[in-house]
């Protein structure tokens, strides 16, 4: 008994103030020396415990009280009478959603319209193409699907296989092959100055000078073959009507290419003219130098002057002061065009577009580079070593946590079969199943307690087993338990159990739902009664029944190490515990750690089949990532190792800042009900990291589990707006952590901004990546080879990962993802999730006889029920007004039903 009350009333210094504070060690812990027990206490008297935890009260932030008010200008145009939501709560929380989906549009027009979109079809000309531009187009782009036949004529590209097709040209066919991508405009005429408006020209030098009918030059040595005058199509009128469908864009002229090419040009209003023809009749066959007064000269006098003034020039503004009328300047530019033009200046390369493409390539070398970062980290898991425990880490106890719900023979049965089968030691190990009330599931035919009593062996009589009295979370904060405990022996094995069974008050006996409070009030049952116990607090009657139980198994609650969380429907490798354990007793800095889930229902649909790779990705790639950083960002509540306390015997997932604010009742925003409701485990992770940011959680690839996933869509679409809403909100919520891994850019912080973005604009991504592979591979338009290139890094390195892990069977999985599943996790469920953000039920997943609405912690109509009245809020206090809770001696007491 005084060894008992001594460790009972133990307190820890280490961040173990009830407000989260910082106390010394040795202000905070109690010692008991004196020989004799009774000159402390007297005789039958329990030692008076510790004050309850008292639950911080979270006040509205000013981010808050903006947040509120920006949801409010989002939906200005609707009023509270048009929302068809029961309660203010829950109309704020359809505002909210509104605002949020509002956020989304904005951050993908960012991102993805203005950095994706407008570089592709804006900054992307689709009828200009420069002479090396022509030559990739007609050796094949997109990977040679598309190749070309284009020559120019006069500044103009045309299709030369086209025009290969047409009647006249199909005695001429062979001839073809040997003009693709030459300039081919000596085979088509210039009008002769005669057909132009005479404004430009000196009528007198005009008339010795240029010939009357359309010409062509004479042809190059050697090209006599492939040389054919067309003299009927001369101008640009003809070239239009003949040629016009052939034609696939403009020349465009750079400086360097004009430099190149040689000869004289001038640029008016971005079109470029060769004049070299008029140039050379005006130099001087002794100096070479153009000679301004030639008698030679044609053109009328401002015209003459712009071409010998403004040579290699934009000569645009002077063209603008000699053509000040409209007239005369369509005139002047009808005889530039058809007796000089050659194409279009290159504009494209303007500041705008040029900074636009920088930044798009930043942004997408960024995410390569997280990508190859994240297949390094996964490859540094590769050549690690099975665990092989010694003497001292198999003398660990550890209990092994499963909440379960509405489950069946069939998945309970399978996961304590498997938690049997694990080769950790019998005597140290023990099952602690939390069955979240009297549920009977969809299509079963017992309730899930009864089951439990089916496989494991014990009498459940609810009529007359005593229930246990505890406060609980949610709108009701009473309910009862009860506890059942005993030794299942099975082919040689044994297994040590704890069941607790949620049940309710009497009020609620005969509700489909009798007990029902929910995953997150489950877990507190078992951190309550640690809470309480390393603290020396009042134990409630729950608390005292479990630790009866425990201790009648010949389990130390005060020895326990640590915990292993699984869900109900997850099957255990034989070693995971082993690995687990071993992984944190060699590095006791690790808080906690997860394994590899795997989907172990892979063929029985389609849709089981989309989530093989995506499970294997999300873990080998994010997970192994996040672990090497000591910061796993999710934990998930179906495979994970908890630290219940440290060797000096300082609380961690049970002290007094992790467990009070993961016990908060008052939560009532939108964001709050994701963070608690839908996302528990995600929450619980981010507590963790908050508080002990001196320790790592961590990621421990050999550990391996099988959990069945959801293999209808529907059913899928409920889990996943779950798991989408939940991990956005959380995601915020990590950005408060200021101690994560790294330094301003470089840190975790920023994979987490990045993280956020990306999951909000996962649907405008894959529309842009659609929009994306239409315009490369079917209209062949020509992409820069980096973008191509970032791609296949993005598909390559999830190849890799599982390519050096041998596991070869998923070529075949990540194939499946890649043409069902990416439409559906990338585009459907994220659009899907973010207009159901206000749903806060768990849906499909979570279904009972002659129910479809799922688990009532989540029901929208709650949304409007504060949890707990205003003001300070305390755990373990009283349960009821008419009866008290006594503290009692407690002994090893070997029973079936307490």
């Amino acid at each position: 008994k005084y060894s008992m009350d001594r460790k009972s009333h133990r307190r820890f210094g280490r961040r173990g103030g009830s407000d989260g504070t910082e106390v010394a060690k040795s202000s905070r812990r109690v010692r008991f020396t004196p020989p004799d027990p009774e000159s402390l206490f007297p005789r039958n008297t329990p030692p008076e415990p510790n004050p309850p935890l008292k639950i911080p009260t979270v006040e509205p932030t000013s981010s808050s009280k903006h947040w509120a008010r920006f949801s409010a200008a989002c939906t200005f145009f609707v009023p509270d009478g048009c929302i068809r939501r029961e309660g203010a709560a829950a109309k704020q929380a359809w505002r909210e959603k509104v605002a949020t989906c509002v956020l989304v549009l904005l951050a993908s027009s960012f991102f993805v319209g203005f950095f994706g979109f407008v570089p592709l079809f804006v900054c992307q000309d689709q009828e200009l193409y420069t002479w090396d531009e022509i030559a990739e187009q007609n050796e094949g782009i997109a990977f040679s699907l598309h190749t070309r036949s284009w020559s120019t004529v006069h500044g103009g590209i045309y299709d030369l296989e086209s025009l290969g097709a047409i009647p006249q040209h199909t005695t001429m066919s062979g001839a073809f092959p040997a003009l693709v991508g030459k300039d081919l405009s000596d085979m088509f005429p210039r009008p002769p100055p005669s057909e132009l408006p005479e404004q430009c020209f000196n009528a007198t030098a005009l008339a010795e000078r240029e010939p009357t009918e359309a010409t062509c030059p004479q042809p190059a040595d050697g090209t006599e073959d492939e040389f054919f005058c067309h003299e009927n199509i001369a101008g640009t009128r003809f070239l239009s009507k003949f040629m016009g469908e052939y034609r696939k864009g403009t020349l465009a002229w750079t400086v360097d290419d004009r430099n190149e090419r040689g000869g004289d040009w001038v640029v008016i209003r971005n079109r470029v003219y060769n004049v070299t023809s008029y140039t050379d009749i005006l130099r001087d066959e002794d100096t070479g130098r153009i000679d301004e007064d030639s008698p030679n000269a044609y053109f009328a006098p401002d015209l003459h002057l712009l071409v010998t003034n403004r040579l290699g020039e934009d000569a645009t503004e002077y063209f603008d002061t000699i053509a000040t009328d409209g007239a005369t300047a369509e005139a002047y530019l009808e005889c530039m065009d058809e007796m000089f033009y050659v194409g279009d200046n290159d504009y494209r390369e303007d500041p705008f577009c040029d900074s636009l493409n920088f930044i798009m390539y930043f942004l997408l070398i960024f995410v390569v580079a997280i990508l190859l970062l994240q297949c390094l980290c996964s490859l540094l898991y590769v050549a690690r070593k099975k665990a092989t425990l010694s003497k001292d880490m198999l003398e660990r106890q550890v209990m092994v946590m499963v909440p379960c719900y509405n489950e069946g023979e069939k998945e309970l049965g399978k996961t304590i079969k498997s938690v049997m089968e694990t080769d950790f030691p019998e005597d140290n190990k023990v099952l602690l199943v939390v069955a979240d009330g009297i549920i009977t599931g969809k299509d079963e035919a017992m309730s899930t307690p009864a089951t439990l009593a089916d496989i494991l062996g014990f009498e459940f009589k609810p009529e007359i087993d005593k229930a246990h009295q505890y406060r609980s979370i949610g709108a009701k904060e009473r309910n009862r338990a009860f506890v059942y405990s005993g030794t299942q022996e099975k082919d040689g094995k044994k297994l040590k159990y704890v069941v607790v069974v949620k049940c309710g008050v009497t009020s609620e006996r005969s509700s489909p739902r009798a007990g029902n409070r929910g995953k997150r009030d489950s877990q507190l049952i078992v951190a309550g009664m640690l809470n309480r116990m390393h603290y020396g607090r009042e134990m409630c009657e729950l608390d005292l029944a479990l630790y009866r139980a425990l201790s009648g198994l010949g389990i130390s609650v005060e020895d326990l190490t640590y915990m292993m969380a699984i869900d109900a429907d997850t099957r255990v490798h034989k070693d995971s515990m082993s690995q687990m354990l071993f992984a944190m007793e060699k590095d006791e800095t690790i808080l906690a750690c997860c394994g590899e889930t795997k989907v172990d229902n892979k063929s029985q649909s389609w849709v089981t089949a989309c989530q093989v790779y995506e499970y294997y990705s999300s873990h080998h790639m994010k997970k192994a990532f996040e672990s090497v950083f000591g910061c796993v960002t999710c934990l998930p509540g179906c495979f994970s190792l908890y630290r219940i306390k440290t060797d000096d015997d300082n609380p961690l997932i049970s002290c007094d800042y992790v467990y009070g604010r993961y016990a908060r009742n008052d939560v009532e925003s939108l964001h709050e009900k994701n963070l608690y409701h839908l996302g528990e485990d995600r929450m619980l992770t981010t507590l963790l990291l908050q508080h002990f940011y001196d320790m790592k959680l961590s990621f421990v690839p050999e550990a391996v589990c099988w959990t069945i996933v959801p293999h209808t869509f529907k059913i899928l679409l409920s889990q996943r707006r779950r798991w989408i809403n939940s991990t956005l909100h959380n995601m915020m919520e990590l950005l408060k952590v200021k101690t994560m891994c790294g330094i301003g850019f470089a840190s975790m912080k920023t994979v987490v901004v990045t993280d956020v973005i990306s999951t909000a604009i996962l649907p405008a991504s894959l529309a842009y990546f659609l929009t994306f592979v239409v315009v490369v591979l079917v209209r062949g338009q020509a992409i820069d080879n980096t973008i191509l290139l970032v791609y296949g890094v993005t598909l390559g390195c999830q190849v890799v990962v599982f390519m050096f892990r041998a596991r070869w069977d998923y070529f075949l999985w990540f194939f499946v993802y890649t043409i069902l599943g990416i439409p559906v996790f990338f585009f459907l469920l994220p659009l899907y999730s973010f207009w159901h953000m206000d749903d806060l039920s768990w849906g499909q997943t979570r279904q009972v006889q002659a129910d479809t609405t799922g688990g009532v912690e989540g029901k929208v109509e709650d949304m409007q029920k504060s949890s707990r009245p205003k003001g300070e809020t305390t755990l373990g206090e009283d349960q009821t007004q008419a009866d008290d809770l006594e503290v009692v001696d407690i002994g090893n007491v070997n029973v079936v039903a307490v």
